[in-house]
């Protein structure tokens, strides 16, 4: 029943489109970088980690379709990556997009921030521990990446990310 509704909840994130509301990043931008001297490799870290999160079967989504699923301008973004998993009761998703400027980050920061809510009230059909884990999930940015983590191994992947800046 578990995985039934997992699959059920990952279903309904892919092909759900989020709403237009617009919120500020809940973290400041890395100190002393202009977000153009801000470099991520995007498909390094995506490989970490699916391997050092141990990520079974991941589910790769390319930007395209990223951007179809999350409404957000193609225009805004320069590049993308996207993971989820169908595995266990609060399914992995892993976003990491660079926006094209400091307008374009706002406006997806807002739509990542729709999709992160409404994880959020997904999750308390759940039972109390999903619903905590989903709270803790915050959408991250360095320079004119966004990244947002959707799992209970959120705070490793996030520390993968992090450390990836300027490698």
């Amino acid at each position: 029943m578990k995985k039934f509704l997992s699959l059920i909840l990952v279903l309904t994130v892919i092909f759900a489109f989020a709403s237009c509301t617009q919120k500020t990043p809940e973290e400041p931008s890395t100190s002393g970088k202009t977000p153009a001297q801000v470099t991520i490799d995007i498909n390094s870290v995506k490989n970490s980690i699916i391997e050092k999160a141990q990520l079974n079967d991941p589910l790769e989504i390319d930007a395209e379709r990223l951007c179809e699923l999350y409404d957000i301008d193609p225009s805004d973004v320069s590049e993308a990556v996207c993971i989820t998993t169908l595995d266990g009761t609060f399914p992995d998703e892993a976003i990491i997009i660079k926006a094209v400027n400091e307008d374009a980050k706002l406006r997806i920061t807002g739509k990542l921030s729709s999709h992160l809510d409404d994880v959020k009230v997904q999750s308390q059909n759940y039972d109390a521990e999903n619903y905590a884990l989903a709270q803790e999930c915050k959408i991250i940015e360095k320079g004119n990446y966004l990244a947002l983590f959707i799992s209970a191994k959120h705070a490793q992947m996030e520390k993968i990310f992090e450390e990836s800046v300027n490698q």
